[in-house]
């Protein structure tokens, strides 16, 4: 699920990068066409590339333990927000006697804001454990997509914007670069 939320925000990304490529592409030829000189013959704009990687054992394996190293890290931020709450808890009458009733909606705020964050990092949580079921039950030999690069690529006045964006992959297997696709 994770991955899929992944490649849908970054192919979002990705076609407002190209719809702004596609319009100064086309300004530059509406501009060549009336005439006005133009000094810029090609551009070299950004392009993404998809990370596809070839689920493996070992694959397997490292994913579920940079998770179970991302979960331990969430819960110790947990656990020093909910030792933070407890304190601002335990001294709240006492800024309340010595400051007055603002400094009581300081602390309000305060714990307000810890109780966001803890519910924050409680989706987080939950959404990283379902991953890791999830990485358990992919099938070995299947290939799916782990992350997304950027390279820049030249584009020049008469090629075709298409051919230079098509879709450019690396293949990975066990961390080794198998194939790349452009």
């Amino acid at each position: 699920m994770y991955f899929l939320l992944t490649i849908i925000n970054e192919a979002l990304r990705n076609m407002n990068k190209l719809k702004l490529i596609i319009q100064y592409i086309i300004n530059i030829l509406s501009d060549t066409k009336r005439g006005n000189s133009m000094e810029m013959k090609s551009i070299k704009v950004k392009r993404p590339i998809k990370i596809k990687t070839v689920v493996t054992d070992k694959f397997k394996q490292q994913a579920q333990e940079e998770l179970n190293k991302e979960i331990h890290l969430l819960d110790s931020q947990i656990m020093q927000l909910e030792l933070q709450s407890k304190q601002i808890q335990d001294q709240a009458s006492e800024f309340a006697n010595l400051y007055g009733d603002n400094s009581v909606d300081q602390i309000k705020q305060a714990l307000e804001e810890i109780v966001r964050r803890l519910q924050q990092m409680g989706e987080l949580k939950n959404e990283m454990v379902s991953q890791k079921e999830s990485i358990s039950h992919l099938a070995l030999n299947n290939v799916i997509i782990t992350g997304s690069l950027e390279n820049y690529v030249e584009l020049r006045t008469g090629e075709n914007i298409y051919d230079k964006f098509h879709e450019a992959e690396i293949l990975v297997k066990d961390g080794v670069i198998q194939e790349i696709r452009e």
